[in-house]
């Protein structure tokens, strides 16, 4: 693929794919991963490759604060689908923007935004999301809304506790606003700490959201969101722990849940703490191993082993990066002082990310989603 052909595609048509496969039969759900850094896409890419899926590559607004700026993030995405020659379909998605955010992300390379006014009232909710898609839709892009709060901390958006979406009342969020997408709360959480009683989700509200919408012959053109879905390995929270870290009280989504509530209607599943866990291991492990990194890199390793020796309990790769020259991490890392530790951080979410596509039903409809380009879907828009 040469720099001129690639290109992010709308959501649209990636969840529509998904809701195809479901009606025949095979529940399916596109995985949504989210990125701080060029090695954290390019492992995201080959993840995708492996399964032979399509994918949704977010970041969020403090994803893009510390790229300094969306279309650093989306420069950065469409280098390593070129390096890479990625020739299945991906989207790029603002993760819960608000207002300012998600125009931005719309004028700077994005093909998917989305707007989480959850903590409004819902006819205020169904405002802001408008606004957002009468703006996005004649530039082609997706839009994503968000009805019902889940509770943890997601960026500077903090709901103590979950309220469930109303499900008789998500067609007419859809109706009202054209939104494409939909986060609906239905006992999920943000972070690694989602604490307990999670085999008790109340997957009857995607069912019954999902039902609604079919009635109302929606489940084409609109799709329900899971947030707050990783699985949160005990093993690599373990390894964390091995290595220095002090994680406590990790508890994530079972995998049996997510493909319950995708055979109920959830098309697109976001992911972002499993990979922070990914990353940080890998991180730590290194370190250990390489115990005298500091002597050999002292503007660049020896900083970000001094932060994870410092804070056990982080976890989020920005906090111990963002000590180093961000440009390096929006880079290809070949040739610098990070090669090492950055072959070693893809590998790790590569292969996590392909067992995520295989167990979301998602594998293998890569060649099964019709290339809309931004310009075509804003025809279809109008």
């Amino acid at each position: 693929m040469n720099k001129q052909s690639a290109q992010f595609y709308p959501m649209v048509p990636l969840l529509r794919a998904a809701e195809i496969s479901s009606q025949e039969g095979k529940a399916a759900a596109i995985g949504a991963f989210n990125v701080n850094f060029y090695t954290q896409a390019e492992g995201i890419l080959e993840g995708l490759r492996r399964g032979n899926a399509p994918g949704i590559i977010q970041a969020s607004r403090g994803a893009n604060k510390f790229q300094g700026g969306p279309d650093k993030i989306a420069g950065m995405v469409k280098h390593a689908i070129e390096n890479t020659h990625h020739q299945l379909p991906v989207a790029l998605h603002l993760d819960h923007g608000d207002d300012e955010k998600a125009h931005e992300c719309v004028d700077n390379g994005y093909s998917s935004v989305m707007i989480d006014a959850s903590k409004l009232d819902l006819e205020e909710n169904i405002r802001a999301t408008k606004t957002i898609v009468e703006y996005a839709h004649p530039k082609g892009v997706s839009v994503e809304g968000e009805y019902g709060k889940l509770a943890g901390v997601e960026e500077d958006v903090i709901h103590e506790k979950t309220t469930y979406a109303d499900p008789y009342l998500v067609p007419y969020f859809f109706h009202e606003t054209g939104t494409d997408a939909l986060a609906i709360a239905y006992g999920t959480s943000h972070g690694p700490n989602k604490g307990k009683g999670l085999e008790n989700l109340a997957i009857h509200v995607v069912d019954e959201s999902y039902r609604g919408m079919k009635a109302y012959g929606q489940n084409n053109d609109h799709f329900l969101v899971g947030h707050g879905s990783s699985t949160v390995p005990q093993d690599i929270v373990a390894e964390i722990n091995q290595y220095g870290g002090g994680v406590k009280n990790a508890a994530g989504i079972p995998m049996n849940k997510i493909q319950e509530v995708i055979a109920s209607g959830i098309r697109k599943v976001n992911i972002d703490t499993d990979l922070r866990l990914g990353i940080t291991a890998t991180f730590r492990k290194y370190f250990v191993d390489h115990s005298h990194i500091e002597d050999n890199s002292p503007e660049v390793l020896q900083p970000i082993k001094k932060v994870l020796d410092e804070n056990p309990e982080v976890i989020d790769p920005r906090d111990y990066l963002k000590v180093i020259d961000v440009e390096l991490l929006r880079n290809d890392p070949a040739g610098s002082v990070l090669e090492e530790v950055m072959i070693l951080v893809k590998e790790r979410i590569a292969a996590h990310v392909e067992m995520l596509v295989r167990k979301f039903g998602c594998a293998g409809l890569g060649n099964k989603v019709e290339r809309v380009s931004l310009e075509e879907m804003a025809k279809i828009y109008q």
